[in-house]
């Protein structure tokens, strides 16, 4: 599908292709993409010549970075609440005058010492030190306190092992999620055009684009155009993904923009449809 415009002819491209950025040192990761812009769009220059593309990453950065990240973030509340109410109950036993700590407290007193210091400043006993450390470490991994990990899925790993999650369990936590059944916000694929890496995931949340005069038809027109943002057509996606990748985009965004007055609207139309029915449903009265 070729972009009409005046001057130069643009790299044909459609929707579905994967496109690809390749690493240019060992600091800069290679990325992919997978165009959303519809054919249409393309050929009219509806956008402005931009292109829209999901980001597409492999399987152990999704894991390593993205999703462990999430499962940190869902941990802080309940990781704060339990530290804070040991500290609080540890603090009581030195004065039982003293004010509860709020979470919010322990994690400003986390920021400025470690846990260590603060199971040593709360005079713990020996058989209770444990707990308390375990507990205050969990929230310094949690919000990343300490940088003592390069990763988030290391950290968690971490949280697993204090917590006794055996490595067939932390095996099964993995499997769960790349659940393919389960998927709301990604697509798993096992494999994409010119690339030797098996286990890619596209991210239906990360929307990005690029100009179409930025997009090359392979990757030597890339390396000869000595473009730093370009990418270049790696191939085309299978039909199957192509709808499958729409279908869920249409699920997960189905909702957006729709505002109190529109949902209120709806509830109201509903509410007044389902009373016509009901009344359609009562049997008629004989007159007396």
């Amino acid at each position: 599908m070729l972009a009409a415009g005046a001057g130069n002819q643009r790299t044909e491209v459609s929707q579905g292709d994967i496109i690809h950025r390749p690493s240019s040192g060992e600091s800069d990761e290679p990325r992919w993409g997978f165009i959303v812009t519809a054919d249409c769009d393309i050929v009219q220059d509806k956008a402005g010549a931009r292109l829209s593309y999901l980001d597409i990453v492999t399987v152990h950065h999704y894991l390593e970075h993205i999703w462990a990240a999430e499962a940190l973030r869902k941990l802080r509340v309940r990781a704060l609440k339990i530290a804070a109410e040991l500290v609080t109950s540890a603090v009581r036993s030195l004065d039982d005058q003293l004010d509860a700590i709020s979470s919010d407290d322990l994690l400003i007193w986390l920021r400025e010492a470690t846990g260590e210091e603060i199971v040593k400043a709360l005079q713990l006993p020996s058989e209770n030190q444990k707990q308390h450390r375990h507990a205050l470490e969990v929230v310094e991994l949690v919000f990343d306190l300490r940088g003592s990990y390069t990763t988030a899925f290391q950290r968690l790993r971490q949280i697993w092992m204090m917590q006794g999650t055996g490595a067939k369990e932390m095996r099964a936590r993995l499997e769960q999620a790349l659940d393919y059944n389960k998927a709301t916000d990604f697509h798993l694929i096992p494999e994409i055009p010119e690339s030797d890496r098996l286990g890619f995931v596209v991210l239906l949340r990360e929307i990005s684009s690029i100009h179409h005069d930025d997009l090359h038809a392979s990757a030597l027109d890339l390396q000869i155009s000595g473009s730093e943002e370009g990418f270049y057509v790696a191939g085309p996606s299978t039909d199957n993904l192509r709808y499958a990748i729409s279908q869920k985009m249409a699920f997960l965004f189905s909702r957006i923009g729709m505002s109190e007055n529109y949902e209120s609207q709806c509830e109201i139309v509903t509410g007044l449809a389902i009373d016509e029915l009901h009344s359609l449903q009562e049997p008629a009265r004989t007159a007396r």
